[in-house]
């Protein structure tokens, strides 16, 4: 007993320091303290900290589920909460910025598949409600990988070169394309585990058309968010220099890979 004690301790200890590292992390200020829509500062500290307070939404399925135990719901609730809070340790590990506007967008289109799609029960209530998300799913992922190409390229081509737009267009629909696929594969590999679990529900329900309609939602979303953002930034720039912002984005991302 007396040897566990102070190795508790030190544990506690260790601990503390952690959480005293993330708890600065989530206050302080990172590279970039502005939002998409404004340069205060004030409203980028209010908007952080109320996507922090409803970020908590997410472990209302994971703490409800317990008393009513489903394997691979509870696995399907940890991975929405862990995409939520991805965004805070994306900034933590590269030093760069996801804009807070972007978090809430986050947070919202997560909470709709995870709290209301699958706790709620809205993709057995609603047939289109799979679909309408998946749609606004590839605007999302737009929204989310547009700002990090377009600061990457940026920094790296220092102009916007000819044909800039579709360069950036052409990378960020590949990728939020190919994170689609990935998507796919996920719910495939899910139903192929756990088709027999009771209470479980066939993401794909061993349909081709699911697949594909499910493909064809994250292609409206993908391009329909590409150029919602495109023609907000280009908006913006009326009044404020965001090739300046994106670019502060992209240089900490190029810091971090130049580290390695």
């Amino acid at each position: 007993m007396i040897s566990i004690t102070p190795k508790f301790s030190k544990t506690l200890k260790k601990a503390k320091i952690e959480f005293d590292k993330i708890h600065h992390f989530l206050v302080k200020d990172p590279l970039v303290k502005e939002t998409l829509f404004t340069s205060s500062s004030k409203f980028y500290s209010v908007l952080r900290a109320v996507n922090l307070f409803f970020s908590f939404v997410v472990f209302i399925p994971i703490i409800g589920s317990i008393w009513d135990f489903n394997l691979p719901h509870f696995l399907g609730y940890l991975l929405s909460a862990f995409a939520v809070y991805l965004t805070w340790v994306f900034e933590w590990v590269t030093k760069s910025t996801i804009l807070e506007e972007i978090r809430t967008v986050t947070i919202i289109q997560i909470s709709l598949h995870s709290v209301f799609g699958m706790w709620y029960g809205f993709y057995d209530s609603f047939e289109i409600y799979d679909f309408i998300l998946h749609i606004t799913g590839g605007i999302w992922l737009s929204f989310f990988i547009y700002p990090l190409v377009m600061g990457s390229e940026l920094i790296w081509t220092k102009m916007k070169m000819p044909f800039f737009f579709l360069k950036i267009f052409i990378v960020t629909f590949s990728i939020v394309m190919t994170l689609g696929v990935f998507w796919e594969i996920g719910e495939f590999i899910s139903d192929l585990i756990f088709r027999d679990y009771p209470g479980y529900r066939m993401a794909q329900e061993e349909s081709l058309f699911d697949t594909m309609t499910d493909f064809i939602g994250n292609l409206i979303g993908s391009i329909a968010g590409i150029f919602i953002f495109w023609n907000t930034l280009k908006r913006l720039n009326k009044s404020r220099d965001m090739d300046s912002l994106l670019e502060r984005i992209g240089s900490a991302l190029r810091d971090y890979v130049n580290s390695f």
